[in-house]
């Protein structure tokens, strides 16, 4: 049997979310924000739900710091917040970058490196406003939080963002150009961008992929620089190796699937959260907006695991 053939045993792990994204685990715990609830939960392996954060603006990606300190997003405000664990809700978040002077639409996704460098998606454009889409960025936000500057412009929505197992690439979706880009790490500043996966060319039937709509949103990378995609609109997380073959495919029926993470003790298990829309949207947005939506957390096991990439 090959791999994407292989009958993968789908789990739910929690719900009552309204449109999970960031998913991140550490520590024994999945963190996932509910960018329309507003809060930022962890969710331990019995599916039970802790609220850590409140958060008015939304909560997009985070990420950790070298030192075990989780990162937050504020997407509308476009600030990053450090979490302060011990304090009360309301009283536990302290700004740690403030990015609004250089970005022009909300914080998507975001990765943080060994050195504790962050690459942050600012996705262009204030869709949820009406704007039209329009090319983003990728901003760099050094360790310490106080020097901030764009590493790569003319990003089509940048989303999932991940660092290759030898911390030499970052490798970022685009979602809206159907497309997964590289870039190399030199010093800390990206350089030598191209395609590094063309979804017309890899997810050629409109079933797979289901239009530019459902191009591909979260990313994951494993140990052997695998990507697990969560192709939006598709109802499926694929794997595609190193050279972008696809090989494996896990099947999410009646949802649009957002985000993917691994983890779990020996970092093989798949975390991957599907929305599902309510009413008759035209669109995701226009669902979002009216708060039509509602997010499951799903699980299954993998053959690869999580390695030396990041997140």
């Amino acid at each position: 049997m090959s791999s994407q053939q292989q009958k993968y045993l789908v789990e739910k792990l929690t719900d009552g979310l309204i449109f999970g994204e960031g998913t991140r685990w550490r520590g024994g715990k999945l963190y996932v924000s509910d960018m329309l609830g507003k809060k930022v939960y962890t969710v331990d392996a019995s599916g039970n739900k802790t609220v850590i954060a409140e958060m008015p603006h939304k909560p997009n990606g985070m990420g950790f710091l070298s030192d075990g300190t989780l990162i937050l997003s504020s997407m509308h405000e476009t600030k990053l917040y450090r979490y302060l664990p011990g304090r009360p809700l309301g009283e536990n978040l302290e700004v740690y970058a403030d990015l609004s002077s250089l970005f022009t639409g909300y914080i998507g996704d975001m990765v943080i490196d060994e050195n504790d460098r962050i690459y942050v998606d600012d996705v262009g454009a204030r869709v949820f406003e009406g704007e039209g889409l329009k090319p983003g960025r990728i901003v760099i936000v050094e360790p310490g939080g106080k020097d901030i500057h764009v590493g790569l412009e003319d990003c089509h929505f940048p989303n999932g963002i991940v660092i290759t197992p030898d911390k030499k690439h970052i490798i970022f979706s685009e979602t809206f150009v159907e497309q997964l880009s590289i870039v190399d790490i030199v010093d800390g500043k990206l350089v030598n961008r191209r395609v590094f996966l063309d979804m017309k060319k890899a997810f050629p039937s409109d079933e797979d992929r289901a239009g530019q709509l459902g191009c591909v949103d979260g990313i994951a990378i494993d140990a052997e620089g695998g990507i697990w995609l969560a192709v939006l609109r598709s109802h499926q997380f694929a794997r595609i190796d190193a050279q972008g073959n696809i090989t494996d495919r896990v099947h999410i029926p009646g949802h649009e699937v957002v985000s993917v993470a691994l983890g779990g003790e020996d970092g093989k298990t798949l975390y991957m959260t599907g929305t599902k829309l309510k009413g008759d949207h035209p669109n995701i947005f226009l669902a979002m907006v009216a708060l039509d939506v509602e997010t499951t957390i799903f699980t299954t096991r993998v053959a690869v695991g999580r390695g030396e990439g990041r997140p």
